[in-house]
């Protein structure tokens, strides 16, 4: 470490690739921040790590909780399937409805896109549909959920 910074020939060089490899990993983090596949892996996360607060960034249940079957809502008020929803999201074991999600193979899942790049869908396994929808700033969120029990 101590010849770090010594003129040595080819001591310029080793700093431009290192500031090109520092680019290109930021600019690549961007870019992969605004993909599908990005808000499927954080919703797995959040989901596996009990987080209701950070869930909701990449899900609008608002969206979701209407095409839920009736055999998960009960016929309840969307608000009540609401709660109940973030109720399982924050505890730590009970989560009846996101139970498959932890099957989720969100890296390599095909995930296909549209072609105004505005909505895309995927099968993270089977019996399961994820729609996602591009929100704001390039974020995508998922507005339709699709898990078979």
């Amino acid at each position: 470490m101590s010849n770090l910074l010594h003129n040595d020939r080819g001591s310029v060089g080793r700093w431009i690739i290192i500031i090109i490899i520092v680019a290109a990993a930021f600019f690549g983090y961007q870019y992969v921040k605004k993909t599908p596949r990005y808000a499927l892996i954080q919703f797995k996360k959040s989901v596996m790590f009990s987080n209701a607060e950070s869930t909701q960034k990449f899900i609008d249940l608002d969206k979701v909780i209407p095409g839920l079957p009736d055999s998960y809502t009960n016929k309840e008020p969307d608000e009540a399937v609401k709660r109940r929803l973030l109720g399982e999201l924050d505890s730590p074991t009970e989560k009846s409805f996101f139970k498959p999600v932890k099957e989720w193979s969100v890296i390599t899942v095909p995930i296909t896109v549209s072609q105004n790049q505005m909505s895309a869908s995927a099968v993270p396994i089977e019996g399961t549909r994820v729609v996602l929808e591009k929100a704001k700033q390039d974020q995508w969120i998922i507005t339709a959920l699709e898990i078979s029990k």
